[in-house]
């Protein structure tokens, strides 16, 4: 039982508070289903769910959103937004789309075809990488890979909250993730492999719990904290499945998708699809 990878619904202590076992369980070590990726989408970095079994992706070299088809697993159509850069994740508005890019930069990508640029306050030390619609609060998340703020240490790495309307990030972070309590939470679950560093990639907030769970690439896990940030669980994730997991999102009914870059013993990007336990909501 060492190495066999256990759902995600698990009793974790965390200090002197014991976490309880939440509603919604993904066993990572079964995918419903994993869609290898055309070579467009080999550095997959983002991903935000659409109708109609389409995902609107973007890869971290250009300006483009690609719009797959999970059905057909093939790319309907491409959307150009912006020039070559390192964008990071990209999230779905009613009317449009939102990218992020690693500097802090936020692109607006409207229906009609109509891209306006936004600073966030964020910058390149902060190295902004993952980006979620908070549809309770209508607002966006984002979650850092670099330095929290000034005056952080450096084991702490940070998520924000941004302005609805400006896209202005606030001054302190929503959320402060303490990386030493998460390598010591991972160690308290004991499944064999541990953590030993967590740098966020993604963020996502799951429905109907309003749990935010984390995505690290550095460091290859994933990590859930309630809805007031405190950490739950951390997941260490295998790379022969997540060669570089870069993106996260939930469909309504809180089944999941995680994206993964090709990596370096990957042959393509990837999505890969967990639903929820039919015994979750119970």
């Amino acid at each position: 039982m060492k190495n066999r990878l256990l759902p995600f619904c698990l009793l974790l202590a965390t200090g002197a508070a014991t976490a309880q076992p939440g509603p919604a369980s993904y066993d990572l070590s079964r995918p419903t289903a994993t869609y290898a990726l055309p070579p467009e989408l080999r550095e997959i970095s983002g991903l935000a769910l659409l109708p109609n079994q389409r995902v609107g992706c973007i890869e971290d070299q250009t300006g483009t959103i690609f719009i797959y088809n999970l059905r057909t697993r093939r790319i309907d159509k491409t959307l150009h937004f912006g020039k070559k850069g390192d964008y990071e994740d990209v999230a779905r508005l009613k009317d449009g789309w939102l990218v992020l890019r690693s500097d802090g930069t936020l692109f607006k990508h409207s229906d009609q075809g109509l891209t306006t640029t936004y600073r966030t306050g964020l910058t390149a030390a902060n190295n902004p990488e993952g980006l979620a619609y908070d549809a309770a609060t209508n607002t966006l998340l984002v979650a850092c890979k670099g330095v929290a703020n000034e005056g952080q240490p450096d084991q702490k790495r940070a998520i924000y909250r941004l302005d609805p309307t400006t896209y202005r990030s606030s001054s302190k972070p929503a959320f402060l993730l303490d990386v030493a309590q998460l390598i010591a939470l991972d160690q308290q679950q004991g499944q064999g492999t541990a953590i030993n560093r967590f740098a966020p990639s993604a963020v996502a907030v799951q429905p109907g719990t309003r749990h935010i769970f984390v995505l690290a690439a550095s460091g290859n896990a994933l990590a859930e904290l309630d809805a007031q940030g405190t950490p739950l669980r951390v997941r260490k994730l295998p790379r022969k499945r997540f060669p570089q997991p870069e993106g996260l999102a939930f469909a309504p009914n809180g089944d999941l998708y995680i994206a993964s870059e090709q990596g370096d013993n990957g042959d393509s990007g990837l999505i890969q699809f967990f639903k929820m336990s039919a015994a979750a909501g119970k």
